[in-house]
């Protein structure tokens, strides 16, 4: 793809991580600006400190520590022009203000009022309303570091609900008219975009968790609880997680030996000529008992506590979470004959897992998207044990296509062009030829001339933002699904026919088609 040499071509590279000598076009999308380099400055932002690493060098400092400052004070960017100064452009909520969309929309009492904020803080010298594009607020303020006064020159505004402040810091002189100038000039290079994009999260799959095994217990002996005639008892734990014991010992020759839990009979045995017997009882349930073995007239108790084992639940499959299609099939190993209870959005069923322990049950998702399903793994004897298993389903081409001629709307390119924050989100297409290329924020991005009228002549342009993987050239003609972004930037002139820039709506590519 040629992306560089066409934005070499453009002159302007359109993203938020580049400076460079000749006029570019820095997007800050999620800050709600762009700002238009001029020749002979140079622009740092948080993401091209790396490309600039010898411009910082000349200032004395290092990339690291410039980036710390730049997000301890929220500082988007800063200006640095070739005769000299420094504007640092800082965005923060714009509290009490925030659901202001402009400064322009203020009534005079609620822009007196926007001022008031900053003088009654008392951490300004003076403050006053000035009649620049937009509507600032000046500020100034000095302090003293090591005995040099430092003056400090600042512009605030509001947009969609932010805070915007242009500050220049001035060591040993007050501020003047020149620094008034050089805030402006960077004021009129910033173009306050129509809304500000919200960044959306991919989801993250969240594999399987491998339950704990239950640790094996550590029997001990039994407390006695009670002692009566010549009975000795062997083989009571003070713990168990198996039901099973085998109890001995040694009573009078031939007596019959017994044992029970409360009044539950486990079982009976008849001693040895010896008087040594073994008797194999099952305890009858969990928690904490008491184990009474009698012969003839002596007895023993005896304080067990019977915990069931967890059951054994283990997911092997699928080890990729992701997938496309409407079902996928979840398998795993647990114990013999045990059953696994699935549940889930619109999913609750149950599967019998085999006599080893293997077990397999297809799931369902209809809808692209993240969805979590316990399995619950339960078989008599045993403490149920559950395990969680999140899968995503990505749509494909076909289906992603389908759903989107589902949804998409008819539009005219000149109600997008006049309007483009009223299709923000919206879905449609427009069928066009690739003029050049650029980024956006990091993203490529393609010129799109959208109208082949009678003259052969290209016209109409969108800025287009592609997917990484897409590989078009110039002069490709491509179907492109989109959505819009909302916000504009400017297309060169010669692309349309036009002596002068234009600002060309931006939509974001979700299909493309090839019409070559």
């Amino acid at each position: 793809m040629k992306h560089l040499a066409a934005a070499l071509l453009l002159g302007a590279l359109l993203a938020s991580g580049v400076a460079i000598a000749q006029e570019a076009t820095y997007v800050f999308p999620y800050e709600g600006f762009r700002y238009t380099q001029r020749e002979g400055e140079t622009v740092l932002t948080q993401t091209n400190l790396a490309q600039n690493g010898a411009f910082i060098a000349s200032l004395g400092t290092t990339q690291d520590a410039v980036l710390a400052s730049y997000v301890a004070s929220g500082i988007v960017m800063e200006v640095f022009p070739q005769e000299g100064g420094q504007v640092a452009v800082s965005v923060a909520d714009a509290g009490a203000f925030s659901q202001v969309r402009g400064i322009d929309r203020l009534s005079e009492e609620e822009l007196q009022e926007f001022a008031a904020q900053f003088a009654d803080s008392g951490l300004y010298e003076s403050c006053e309303i000035v009649q620049t594009t937009p509507l600032c607020v000046r500020l100034t303020s000095s302090a003293t570091a090591a005995s040099t006064p430092v003056y400090t020159l600042r512009y605030a505004t509001l947009h969609l609900g932010k805070l915007y402040l242009l500050s220049e810091t001035l060591v040993g002189r007050a501020p003047g008219e020149e620094d008034d100038a050089l805030i402006e000039r960077v004021l009129s290079g910033m173009q306050l975009l129509r809304n500000a994009a919200e960044p959306t999260p991919s989801p993250t799959a969240t594999p399987a968790p491998t339950p704990t095994p239950s640790p094996e217990p550590t029997p001990g002996i039994a407390q006695t609880l009670s002692a009566e005639g010549d009975l000795t008892v062997e083989g009571v734990p003070a713990y168990t997680n198996s039901a099973a014991l085998t109890l001995s010992g040694k009573a009078e020759p031939s007596q019959q030996v017994s044992a029970r839990v409360g009044d539950r009979s486990l079982g009976r045995v008849r001693a040895a000529e010896d008087g040594t017997f073994s008797l194999d009882v099952t305890l009858p349930e969990s928690g904490d008992l008491t184990l009474t073995v009698s012969a003839g007239e002596a007895e023993r108790s005896f304080a067990v506590c019977y915990e069931l084992p967890f059951a054994h639940l283990t997911v092997t499959e699928p080890t990729e979470t992701t997938f496309t299609g409407t079902n996928v099939f979840v398998r795993g190993v647990t114990e013999p004959n045990a059953t696994v209870y699935v549940t889930g959005k619109g999913t609750s069923t149950n599967v019998q897992a085999n006599r080893e322990g293997n077990f397999s049950v297809r799931l369902f998702i209809y809808d692209a998207e993240t969805l979590t399903f316990t399995l619950r793994a339960h078989l008599r004897g045993y403490q149920d044990t559950e395990a969680n298993v999140t899968l995503t389903r990505e749509l494909t081409e076909r289906e992603g296509i389908a759903l989107f001629r589902e949804q998409m709307i008819s539009l005219d390119y000149d109600d997008f062009a006049a309007d483009p924050e009223r299709y923000a989100d919206k879905k449609f297409i427009f069928r066009g030829r690739i003029a050049a290329f650029a980024d956006y924020d990091g993203e490529p991005c393609a010129l799109v001339l959208t109208d082949n009228v009678s003259s052969g002549v290209w016209r109409d342009p969108i800025w287009v933002v592609l997917s990484a993987g897409d590989e078009w050239a110039v002069d490709d003609v491509v179907t492109f699904y989109l959505e819009g972004e909302g916000v504009t930037l400017p297309a060169d002139g010669e692309y349309v026919g036009r002596d002068e820039s234009v600002e060309a709506p931006v939509a974001r590519a979700m299909y493309t088609a090839n019409n070559r």
